[in-house]
């Protein structure tokens, strides 16, 4: 192999990586989205636990 077949190849290969690293960039991004979504789902859930929670305890002292 030549130094200038060489180069290439560095340069060849400098490219893939580079694309491969932005792919992993874009997953990356939308596993961090979907994490966020999921939260704020989980948030939800919570709240209505809690609401629920509270309606029953009302409900044991007779408040409600």
């Amino acid at each position: 192999m030549t130094s200038a077949e060489y180069q290439q190849l560095v340069e060849f290969l400098g490219g893939q990586f580079t694309e491969i690293d932005r792919r992993f960039d874009e997953v990356d991004l939308r596993f961090t989205e979907l994490r966020q979504e999921m939260l704020g789902h989980f948030d939800e859930i919570y709240r209505r636990f809690e609401r629920l929670q509270t309606d029953r305890r009302g409900k044991a002292l007779g408040l409600v």
